[in-house]
């Protein structure tokens, strides 16, 4: 009872969380596109690369100037900008391969705003060799690793906040909100109705929130503890604490992702429903499988040649 009765609660607790976060994930991308973020970033960094300045300064401008002017360029911003037509269209591409990084830089034919480096590989005009291409890539892509890590630290401290937006707006507090799953079983089943139905929608939780639970207000009418409907006690200092307490936690599990809240939900809605799934024989160290593999890897015996019987050795003598 107590381990079913836990296992319920984290099933519920999953499902806050996952629809909590998918809600803050979208807030920050669309923060992230009206900042023009990753395209932004994108160009910058571009502009750092073709100049070999260590900021965003006029000599990356005019290199970045430069290579808006390829046509490898133009092409991604054109594809970037199709279906905007009632929106801002001139966005410029968010993302853009390493091979056509390098394309454009062997289209590039004033040298004068490049770096030394790659003014070196384009000297007299000529076209990049493969091998030139090949080292262009490797440190367009190594950039772009690095520029990615940028990326995802500033979407996860834009998500603390976005989650802490949530959790205050709409009084979603981790600390009271297992407390109501854990002593309210009719909260708790309404809770795993909704988590099951939300598991089974899909294989993947990117984006994905079940059509029946998608803001506090759907949660809260499963009867879990949201909203403002009842009165705070502010001036209660444990109230307060608590709360604000609950709040902040609920920020920073949002932090980690829809994707690993509907992975650990999908997982707890299936070992409640079958139990622990069985390891597959060759990680079972009893099955007849490990056991054949056990002793077919184990080191073959030497044989010593026979001992001679004491006996005999006595009578032949």
């Amino acid at each position: 009872m107590f381990g079913s009765q836990a296992l319920e609660t984290a099933v519920g607790l999953a499902l806050v969380f996952f629809v909590l976060a998918s809600l803050a994930s979208a807030i920050v991308e669309g923060i992230s596109r009206l900042l023009r973020k990753r395209a932004k970033d994108l160009e910058e960094t571009i502009g750092q690369m073709l100049s070999g300045s260590s900021t965003f300064d006029a000599s990356a401008q005019r290199a970045l100037d430069l290579f808006r002017g390829t046509a490898v360029y133009q092409a991604a911003n054109v594809a970037a900008g199709r279906g905007r037509h009632w929106f801002r269209t001139e966005l410029g591409p968010a993302y853009l391969s390493a091979r056509s990084f390098a394309n454009a830089v062997d289209e590039l034919t004033g040298n004068e705003p490049l770096n030394s480096w790659l003014a070196g590989l384009k000297a007299e005009g000529r076209e990049l060799t493969l091998d030139a291409k090949a080292a262009v890539e490797g440190w367009y892509d190594e950039t772009m690793g690095r520029l990615s890590g940028a990326y995802k630290r500033w979407a996860t401290a834009v998500l603390f906040v976005a989650g802490l937006v949530i959790a205050v707006a709409g009084n979603v507090s981790a600390f009271h909100t297992a407390q109501a799953l854990w002593q309210q079983p009719a909260v708790r089943e309404a809770a795993l109705s909704a988590a099951e139905q939300a598991a089974a929608k899909a294989p993947s939780g990117d984006g994905l929130v079940g059509a029946n639970v998608r803001t506090v207000q759907d949660l809260a009418g499963v009867g879990l503890p949201f909203g403002w409907e009842h009165a705070a006690h502010w001036s209660s200092v444990g109230w307060t604490a608590s709360h604000v307490a609950g709040w902040l936690v609920t920020a920073l599990l949002l932090m980690l992702g829809a994707p690993f809240w509907f992975d650990l939900l999908s997982r707890l809605v299936s070992l409640r429903s079958t139990g622990a799934k069985p390891p597959p024989a060759s990680q079972d160290p009893a099955a007849a499988t490990s056991l054949r593999t056990a002793v077919a890897g184990a080191p073959t015996a030497v044989l010593a040649p026979p001992a001679a019987d004491p006996a005999s050795k006595g009578a032949g003598g």
